[in-house]
């Protein structure tokens, strides 16, 4: 199990997972209640047919677990996440995996004081000045089913492949404000790599694709970083500019057909923590890499299309009818177990 360079050729990977249906059978609204269970069942059939187009090719896939019933991952008014995107939260350089602890208590272990018990009291509210929903981040117990056939294993470093793109002896890493603890970490632990930092504000994969050596897709704030290396570069749309035009302006952070009010503001109260910002979204750029021929999409563009095809490249489209809700493009939805030449 290694991952050298995310142009090479995928053996394994993990696609994410979200809740089915039946999970939202706690909330009370009838409406909102239906379009939850309509955009879970929707988004539980895209994923199984992203897993099926990647078995296609051969590629070995890995599903997370999920909960069916909410008060397993209920803390407080907070209900954690589903895996939805496994890319957010770890990542295979060469033989080393980065990971979190596997724990749903991972959080209040990091938090830990010397005087806290092993595990939080029942019926938790507060703990020293912390609120119940700041006590607990995410459920990453289902990572205990990742392969372990790996060289090292290092948990709770921070270091995840939405964040780091592995270019061979490159690595570029991006930040999400003027740091770069990520970056220094990274050159410490692969001294004979470089180690690039790329002010990329956000997760990198959502603005950069270095498709092949040659190759680079990018956002039109990275044009300029890339403009003085030997490499192609095409600079992509920003997705809404794309699809929607003038209708941008009176969208917000996530987008859903025919949404009422009703529904705006239960998404916006209870759930607002799972989903991102899609105003800042290149789901173009956002493929994953098969081989060196073929990648997956979300959605069809002719520019990219014709510029992939320039270059021996098969772009294959992987439905995700519900991308402008989740705020997820292909490569969120996947992350590398194994590649290899």
């Amino acid at each position: 199990m290694q991952v050298n360079a995310h142009w090479d050729s995928l053996q394994a990977c993990v696609v994410g997972s979200a809740y089915p249906p039946e999970f939202y059978s706690f909330v009370e609204h009838p409406g909102v209640r239906n379009n939850l269970e309509t955009i879970a069942q929707q988004t539980c059939e895209d994923l199984d047919g992203l897993q099926q187009l990647l078995e296609s090719f051969g590629v070995s896939v890995t599903r997370p677990s999920v909960a069916k019933c909410v008060d397993t991952v209920k803390y407080g008014n907070k209900i954690l996440p589903a895996p939805l995107t496994p890319r957010d939260h770890f990542g295979v350089i060469d033989t080393t995996l980065f990971m979190p602890t596997p724990d749903v208590l991972g959080k209040w272990r990091q938090l830990r004081g010397a005087d806290w018990p092993d595990v939080p009291p029942a019926d938790i509210v507060e703990y020293d000045g912390y609120t119940v929903e700041s006590l607990y981040d995410y459920d990453h117990t289902w990572m205990t089913e990742l392969p372990k056939d790996y060289e090292h294993i290092v948990y709770d470093q921070d270091v995840d492949t939405a964040m780091v793109q592995r270019l061979g002896d490159t690595l570029l890493c991006g930040n999400w404000q003027d740091d770069r603890h990520r970056c220094d970490y990274l050159q410490q632990q692969f001294p004979d790599k470089t180690v690039s930092l790329v002010n990329s504000q956000g997760h990198l994969d959502g603005v950069v694709c270095h498709v092949t050596p040659e190759l680079v897709f990018v956002s039109s704030d990275m044009a300029q970083y890339f403009a003085h290396k030997h490499i192609e570069v095409h600079v992509l749309t920003n997705t809404l500019d794309r699809q929607f035009q003038r209708e941008k302006q009176h969208m917000g952070k996530w987008w859903l057909p025919d949404c009422d009010t009703r529904f705006a503001d239960y998404v916006d109260s209870y759930l607002k923590h799972w989903l991102g910002d899609i105003q800042e979204s290149y789901f173009d750029v956002n493929m994953l890499i098969v081989d060196p021929s073929t990648v997956v999409v979300s959605s069809y563009d002719d520019a990219v299309f014709r510029v992939l095809e320039q270059h021996g490249i098969t772009a294959h489209v992987a439905q995700f009818r519900h991308q402008l809700f989740w705020d997820s493009g292909i490569h969120c939805l996947t992350n590398d177990l194994d590649r290899q030449c």
